[in-house]
């Protein structure tokens, strides 16, 4: 029997497992386990007994002509993490491995959300009829002004959002990378514009999301849903008669406010700070240069 198993008691070996089984994060795990899943099927299928260099090196020199390089690069990120918990086995220190995902990605370019230009923002919240957008119009305010991520905007809550006298302070406490972001909203209209939807949301609602469906100038008690508020900037496009509508994705409002306020001068750590990126290269990559 193996040493470790010997010397560990059932009840501390289970609450290891647990412990194991709870630092993928939860709404990611399906994710990762059907990746594992699915290289273990591999490893079965090509008579593969035990995790090397080479077996990781041929599986991934298979995938790289179905999938794209960031998809590649998505699937390693998350079988380095499987692997590592499940089986012990750190794929990080696989050089060859990285050397090959890096050739992957020569002359890729991924596709990244168009924008919205300030002049389309003041266009659609100025003049598109309120009966039909307001909540699109908030959820633009919003989003741009935070630099929100679709699930952003999607989880915030009524607890979130503080009404000053001139001013509303929106804090974002469920991000993805776990750093709370506070902003405030201090244009007079847009505020305005908040306050008469907030308004509009019915009181006896049994949740707190503050975006709750908006039809016919009244709100309904039904939260907005995830697909929904990712076609948001689209519908926005599709009616100021933008170019590609389709391109305008779950990461316009961000990648918007990234360029907007790098147009406006804003330095590395304000930019850093705004959108709540730790990385420059990443924080760098959601401004439109174009």
């Amino acid at each position: 029997m193996n040493e470790e198993l010997s010397c560990t008691p059932p009840e501390i070996r289970e609450i290891a497992q647990n412990t194991i089984s709870n630092l993928i994060p939860a709404k990611s795990k399906h994710v990762y386990d059907k990746q594992y899943i699915k290289f273990e099927k591999w490893c079965r299928e090509k008579k593969v007994t035990k995790i090397t260099k080479n077996a990781l090196l041929a599986h991934f020199e298979l995938q790289r002509h179905n999938y794209k390089s960031s998809t590649l690069w998505s699937m390693y990120s998350m079988l380095r993490c499987s692997l590592n918990l499940h089986q012990n086995v750190d794929i990080s220190k696989f050089n060859k491995l990285h050397a090959l995902l890096k050739q992957a990605s020569v002359g890729y370019v991924s596709k990244k959300s168009k924008i919205l230009e300030e002049d389309n923002i003041n266009k659609f919240i100025y003049e598109a009829d309120n009966d039909l957008y307001l909540a699109m119009k908030v959820i633009l305010i919003i989003g741009f002004n935070g630099a929100c991520r679709r699930d952003e905007l999607l989880n915030l809550s009524t607890d979130d959002i503080e009404f000053k006298q001139d001013s509303i302070i929106i804090s974002l406490p469920k991000t993805k990378n776990y750093i709370l972001r506070t902003f405030a909203i201090t244009h007079t209209n847009w505020i305005e514009l908040i306050k008469q939807y907030a308004k509009l949301r019915p009181t006896k609602t049994n949740h707190k999301r503050f975006f709750v469906t908006y039809r016919n100038s009244r709100c309904i008690t039904s939260p907005i849903g995830i697909n929904t508020m990712g076609k948001v900037s689209k519908n926005i496009a599709v009616y100021l008669k933008l170019p590609n509508p389709e391109l305008f994705t779950g990461h316009c409002f961000r990648r918007s406010s990234a360029t907007h306020l790098a147009n406006r001068g804003g330095d590395l750590l304000t930019f850093k700070r705004h959108g709540g990126w730790k990385s420059s290269t990443v924080a760098e990559g959601y401004v439109d240069l174009h």
